[in-house]
């Protein structure tokens, strides 16, 4: 990986010699550094909240990121970062619309939790927790989402070869 000559890196990819692991790689790097970097300091969040955030983020990142690439590369090796990106963005809708159902319900929980369940003084404890599995429910869901597209492409990818061939 190139990580400052810029000159140099623009050079493969004009001569065509920039592999598609090498691309993944500027990918997966990248999406790394996007997410450490929206987790630095930044409000009244307690420390431990950002730590597990952070957490569960790169866990996510690296998890379906890499399983992606794992599913193409196992299957017909074909088009990665065009079905990245496509699936990527639905699957973020999708997300968004569950996140929005999803934090309807946890503020109904919530309200019922604070007035009836949580003892004085200890509801924020609660809540930081509450938004937390949130966020790691909404974060498992969005790559699965891309995950299961990827193994239905490959699928239908490799049933499309068969009957081709025969």
């Amino acid at each position: 990986m190139i990580w400052y000559e810029i000159k140099e890196l623009e050079r493969l990819l004009i001569t065509g010699k920039l592999s598609d692991k090498t691309a993944f790689n500027y990918l997966f790097v990248h999406l790394i550094f996007l997410t450490l970097a929206d987790y630095l300091p930044k409000g009244d969040d307690p420390t431990w909240v950002v730590w597990v955030l952070l957490f569960i983020s790169l866990a996510a990142v690296i998890w379906g990121v890499k399983k992606t690439y794992e599913i193409n590369t196992g299957g017909d090796n074909r088009d990665y970062f065009k079905r990245f990106i496509s699936l990527s963005f639905v699957a973020a809708i999708r997300t968004l619309v569950i996140g929005i159902l999803f934090a309807f319900i946890l503020a109904i929980i919530n309200l019922i939790a604070e007035h009836y369940v949580i003892p004085p003084g200890q509801y924020s404890v609660w809540e930081e927790i509450t938004q937390l599995f949130f966020y790691a429910l909404l974060s498992v869901y969005y790559f699965y989402t891309l995950i299961t597209s990827f193994r239905r492409i490959n699928t239908a990818g490799e049933s499309t070869a068969a009957v081709e061939a025969a």
